[in-house]
């Protein structure tokens, strides 16, 4: 027996409508589902598809209820640090423009040896990170096996971070 993946993160948020906004308009994921939180009368359940058939819950107070009462989500020991959407490396200046027209600030995109990021809050002050490899895994090959080929070539270089160079090397071994 064994996971097959993630099926959702599920944050909680005291900006309802900002957060349907945030997700849909400036991100452009589709709100699947819409439905009261089955364990928590005074919330909804948002549920957005992120694409490939991964999704985001968002547990979010109903109108009327008063938002003062939720914390601002915080990075460190004990929370989550970052939400991490992969996207294609050709979208990523497309990406910047969108969250400059949105108003969204925004760091990056940041050198991570093998991929460009772009990181910044959504309404609710969680950190969502937009990921794109320089060398996309090729149709076929899975992240986790690619990943854990470029770390072993990583280690023999004796490196410290997975560059491109390290993907790029795991993927002709893997097409051997």
């Amino acid at each position: 027996m064994h996971t097959l993946r993630i099926s959702h993160p599920a944050l909680q948020g005291a900006h309802r409508e900002e957060t349907i906004d945030f997700y849909t308009n400036v991100l452009g994921m589709d709100l699947v589902l819409r439905q009261p939180n089955l364990d928590y009368e005074p919330e909804e359940h948002l549920f957005f598809h992120v694409g490939s058939d991964n999704f985001i819950a968002y547990f979010v107070p109903k109108a009327g209820v008063d938002p003062a009462s939720y914390q601002p989500a915080q990075s460190g020991s004990g929370h989550m640090d970052h939400l991490a959407l992969d996207i294609d490396l050709a979208d990523l200046p497309g990406w910047e423009e969108r969250l400059r027209e949105h108003g969204v600030e925004f760091e990056g995109p940041v050198d991570r040896g093998y991929e460009r990021s772009l990181y910044f809050k959504d309404p609710n002050n969680v950190t969502v990170e937009l990921l794109a490899w320089l060398t996309p895994p090729p149709k076929g090959v899975a992240q986790a096996e690619l990943i854990k080929r470029a770390q072993a070539i990583r280690e023999a270089r004796g490196a410290a971070f997975i560059e491109d160079e390290d993907v790029q090397a795991a993927i002709a071994e893997i097409r051997r």
